[in-house]
């Protein structure tokens, strides 16, 4: 079955309305239950951000649609819903609060034992109880929705790990760069940076197309000088063939890179210093954050679909089953293959949650089509290892007529 989302939000009464949407942008399901602390506007803030939540979803996916739930979407007690009785989906409990209160309506939400995501205004002062514990939290300063990259990390539409390149030229934007990729660090990023990145006596050009293969985007700051590198030109090159994100960033109206369109640019002006003003660049990371999140789903989503519509093109029938696994079954109908599609070079962990699944069938690991060599050696050496199989995506056709010969 496709990937769905249960999302329940609180009442005044501390019960749960629930809704049900099919075609979840996410390889598993989700159960997302939103509570706030004993507040109105603690509750205005939560119906916002449900509000903006499901839109941000739907601008995904159109045909994320809503469904009837199980329940018929009365409200219900917390811990009520249907949904957290299926052990494999991911399970997700927000409390919004604004500062003024921490007390909860519904005590049984201290009961709960799967992920917690308090959020909280930036600047204000809490004492939640736990399971809400400040560490855990995430904040946010203009808008309640500057957390929606976070959440969708968390219900596995993107990835909970962000990793960004940042292109420039040094000689042009240096100061700038540095302020970036300290910035993204502090906000959860993996940030390559070749200034900080690249130990002497590596090989430059291999390393380079390692650190961009592992990226979901490439920040492409745009400097007077910045298209006469030769290294630039291999950069972006890169990030186009294998369909990263692109976002540029063009500095004081210097010369654009034709290749990009102005829907994936944003124009800013840096001070005396050299580097942004601390609040225009707050609203750039929070684009950042929102175009990364983006980016990663479109990678996934189009990896998938081209292993489908290849299974397809060979007369094979195959489907996305609750787990996030492409399932297709031989000709003969006898053995049944478990394809877990990842769209940057997979870890250990994409090995680990294929041989657990415990599904019957084959597994099989498909990542992206360009690898760097060790990593491409140390999946193979890992496949030997398991029992999953692990294929590039410029090796579907051969995985097609193995499957479905």
């Amino acid at each position: 079955m496709a990937s769905e989302l249960i999302i329940q939000l609180q009442t005044q009464h501390g019960t749960f309305s629930c809704e049900k949407f099919d075609n979840f942008p996410s390889p598993k399901s989700a159960y997302v239950a939103i509570c706030f602390t004993d507040n109105t506007a603690s509750e205005q803030l939560a119906i916002h951000l449900k509000t903006e939540l499901i839109r941000s979803i739907a601008n995904l996916n159109n045909n994320f649609i809503i469904s009837q739930p199980p329940c018929g979407g009365l409200a219900v007690r917390f811990n009520g819903c249907q949904a957290l009785g299926i052990p494999d989906n991911l399970k997700l409990l927000i409390v919004v609060s604004d500062g003024m209160s921490s007390s909860l309506a519904e005590p049984t939400l201290l009961s709960w034992q799967h992920t917690v995501l308090p959020v909280l205004k930036i600047g204000n002062p809490y004492s939640l109880p736990h399971p809400f514990n400040i560490p855990n939290a995430v904040f946010w300063k203009a808008n309640i929705d500057e957390v929606i990259p976070t959440i969708f990390g968390l219900v596995g539409i993107s990835e909970e790990d962000q990793k960004i390149f940042i292109s420039y030229r040094r000689s042009d934007t240096s100061d700038f760069a540095e302020q970036l990729f300290d910035r993204l660090n502090h906000e959860g990023f993996d940030v390559f940076l070749d200034r900080f990145s690249i130990n002497p006596s590596v090989n430059f050009q291999n390393r380079l197309y390692q650190e961009l293969a592992d990226k979901a985007m490439v920040l492409l700051i745009e400097s007077p000088n910045y298209q006469n590198s030769q290294w630039v030109q291999y950069e972006i090159d890169f990030a186009k063939k294998y369909r990263l994100g692109i976002l540029a960033i063009n500095v004081d109206n210097s010369p654009k890179v034709l290749s990009i369109d102005d829907e994936f640019r944003r124009n800013i002006v840096l001070n005396t210093s050299k580097k942004m003003n601390a609040n225009l660049l707050d609203t750039l990371i929070i684009d950042i954050k929102q175009q990364h999140s983006i980016a990663l789903y479109r990678m996934r989503n189009y990896l998938t679909t081209n292993i489908i519509a290849a299974l397809q093109n060979v007369g094979a029938n195959s489907n996305v089953d609750g787990l996030g696994f492409i399932t297709v079954t031989n000709k003969k109908g006898n053995h049944t293959y478990k394809i877990w599609a990842t769209p940057r070079p997979p870890r250990i962990d994409d090995y680990h949650y294929s041989d657990i699944s415990k599904l019957p069938g084959d597994k099989i690991i498909i990542g992206p089509e360009f690898m760097e060599e060790k990593r491409e050696m140390i999946n193979r050496w890992l496949s030997q290892k398991s029992v999953v199989d692990f294929y590039t995506e410029g090796r579907i056709l051969d995985l097609c007529n193995i499957v479905y010969p």
